[in-house]
Parts: C-alpha cells; sequence; structure tokens
C-alpha cells in the first residue's frame, strides 16, 4: 500500500513534523510520498492529511475523484473531520495494518455536484446561493429571492440566501444557519434558508437521488462551494445540485468517532 502525506505548513509550523511522519511510515514499511499541495496528489491508496478541517476540505475532492482514501490528523483547532489529534499519529500504524486486512470500516461520505451553465463543480459540504452584499463590486441588494425546484414541486426562500448540504456539511455552515445535524452516511441532502424573511421557511430533508433545481428569481448572489466563491450569479440564473458519482472516502478507527465529536467539538 502506497501513501501519501499532505502537511499545511501553517498548522504544523515545521517540515520536520512532516518529516518525522514519513519516517514513522517508512519504518512500518510502507512506500511513501510527500505531496506539496492536493493538486499534486496521484498514484497513491492512502493519502494522511496534516492539518485541520479546511486542509481535509482542500484534500478531500481531489482524493474522492482518484478514488484515493483520506486519514485526518489534526493540527488544526476543531478538528472535525481528522480521525487523529497530533499527539496519537503512532496510532495512524494500526488503522493502516486493518486497512490492508480489509478489517477498516470505510466512512463514505457523500459529495455534490454543482453545474451553472457549462461549467461543472464539487463540494463536500455545502453548496451556497448567497446575497451579494457588495463584496463582488455589484451594487448590494436588500433580499434575495431564490425559487428551488425539486421532484416533490416548487418551493422558494427569501432572504440571505439557501444552500444544500451533504450530511458531512450538516455540521458547518448549515448548523449555523439552524440545519439538523445529520449523521455522516445517512443517505439524504438538506436545503437549508440563510436568514429566511418568512417564519414558514424551515430546513428540509431530502433523499440523496434529488436533483436540485436553484434560480435566483430576484436580486443579486454568490455563489459557494464549501465557503470558496465560484460565481456571481444575477436574476434568471439557474444552478442545478444532486450527488456525485463517487464519494470521499474516510477510514475510521471506530463506529463511535461521529457522537463523541459532535459532543466535545460543537460544544466548546
Amino acid at each position: 500500500m502506497k501513501i501519501g502525506v499532505l502537511g499545511k505548513l501553517s498548522k504544523v509550523k515545521s517540515v520536520s513534523v512532516i518529516d518525522e511522519f514519513v519516517k514513522l511510515l517508512r519504518d512500518a514499511g510502507y512506500e511513501t510520498v510527500v505531496f506539496q499541495s492536493p493538486l499534486e496528489i496521484a498514484d497513491v491508496d492512502v493519502v494522511i492529511v496534516l492539518g485541520g478541517d479546511g486542509a481535509i476540505l482542500h484534500s478531500a475532492l481531489p482524493c474522492a475523484r482518484l478514488g484515493v482514501k483520506i486519514i485526518g490528523v489534526n493540527y488544526g483547532n476543531l478538528g472535525f473531520l481528522t480521525e487523529y489529534e497530533k499527539d496519537e499519529k503512532t496510532e495512524i500504524i494500526g488503522l493502516l495494518r486493518a486497512l490492508e486486512q480489509g478489517e477498516c470500516r470505510i466512512l463514505k461520505r457523500s459529495v455534490l455536484q454543482i453545474e451553472v451553465g457549462d461549467k461543472t463543480f464539487f463540494a463536500l459540504n455545502e453548496v451556497a446561493v448567497q446575497r451579494d452584499y457588495g463584496v463582488s463590486g455589484a451594487k448590494s441588494t436588500q433580499i434575495l429571492r431564490v425559487s428551488i425546484e425539486t421532484g416533490e414541486g416548487v418551493d422558494e426562500v427569501a432572504g440571505d440566501g439557501v444552500l444544500v448540504c451533504t450530511p458531512t456539511g450538516s455540521t458547518a455552515y448549515s448548523l449555523s444557519a439552524g440545519g439538523a445535524i445529520l449523521t455522516p452516511e445517512a443517505p439524504v441532502l438538506m436545503v437549508t434558508p440563510v436568514c429566511a424573511f418568512s417564519m414558514r421557511t424551515r430546513p428540509t430533508v431530502y433523499s440523496d437521488g434529488e436533483t436540485f433545481t436553484l434560480t435566483v428569481e430576484r436580486g443579486k448572489g454568490i455563489l459557494l462551494a464549501d465557503g470558496f466563491t465560484l460565481a456571481r450569479i444575477g436574476e434568471e440564473v439557474t444552478v442545478r445540485v444532486k450527488k456525485a458519482p463517487f464519494t470521499a472516502d474516510f477510514p475510521t478507527k471506530n463506529r463511535s468517532g461521529f457522537f463523541h465529536k459532535v459532543k466535545n467539538k460543537l460544544n466548546d
């Protein structure tokens, strides 16, 4: 099994941390390669990411598209997506051995596919159509109206915007906007309004086989995926969102980790 190591220097603070980790893996008999950027990821079975949740988000999509598994070691603040803390790095060898023997649970996290015009993007957490507050240079609008068409019919959200999230993203932006917590492998997607103008507008959970067509009916918006701006979108611009045909695969050491993290990391 060939292992890739990707360390975010702003988090690990020193190249020596990465070097020590590579030595640990090689001493255990693993062929190991160091990547400087997620864009370099190729020709490995597993990538071990040393960093925080941001580093995981940057790495997850390149890995998912290549079928490469991801193990995170937390050198950041929250570390909700990481499997280990930085003082537990030696325990990773046991997880790798279990993975080789087929005795390791693989957490398959859904990915969103986002289509705007002839362009396609992907997101692990969420896609958001958000009111343009003027930061893009356009004149700000006071409200954004977005229609949401699914197989169940058409609804409309008026407010600061709307987002579609995966179960992974349910504990990120969506949770802050009032959405429910979804367990990581639940076969669902959730639509969460952002600062909705109407009291009747509430987060709604759909089957992950649903396709969402989001259209800006009034106002100027910004399209974001996992917090990164993709495009400015005006009235009558349509965004199609559905589950991608691949998943981001995270080897995990036990089945109780999710609720442990909810209890210990989201209640600070």
